[in-house]
């Protein structure tokens, strides 16, 4: 029974080297092609890679853009903001000090109640 298998084993080798054979000769034509075609392909792939590189960049750029613009616009408004209380603190100056007054009183109530109720 060994010897049998053994034989259908070499069978078996044969039909594969001859089919690797076949396979050999019919691609020996062909290389040129399959090269060709490979590397359409790849050259597609990196078109594709660049672009969207290129894009990627753009896009950051825009963000970066569109973020520096914000942060202009933040600081010119609180600068406007700050211009604005000045002349109402010296317009009326007293009243400043009175609301200064009322805001501490009022943050250290804040501060001790949150102490006595640990």
């Amino acid at each position: 029974m060994a010897d049998n298998q053994t034989t259908e084993n070499a069978g078996d080798i044969l039909k594969i080297d001859e089919a690797l054979g076949l396979l050999d000769r019919e691609l020996k034509g062909k290389s040129g092609e399959i090269n060709r075609l490979i590397s359409e392909k790849y050259s597609n792939l990196k078109e594709i890679m660049s672009g969207a590189t290129h894009t990627g960049r753009e896009a950051i750029e825009k963000t970066c853009h569109t973020l520096e613009e914000a942060v202009k616009r933040g600081e010119e408004k609180t600068k406007e903001i700050g211009m604005e209380i000045d002349r109402k603190v010296h317009a009326n100056p007293w009243l400043a000090v009175g609301i200064a007054a009322v805001s501490g009183f009022i943050l250290c109530y804040i501060i001790e109640a949150g102490k006595r109720s640990k």
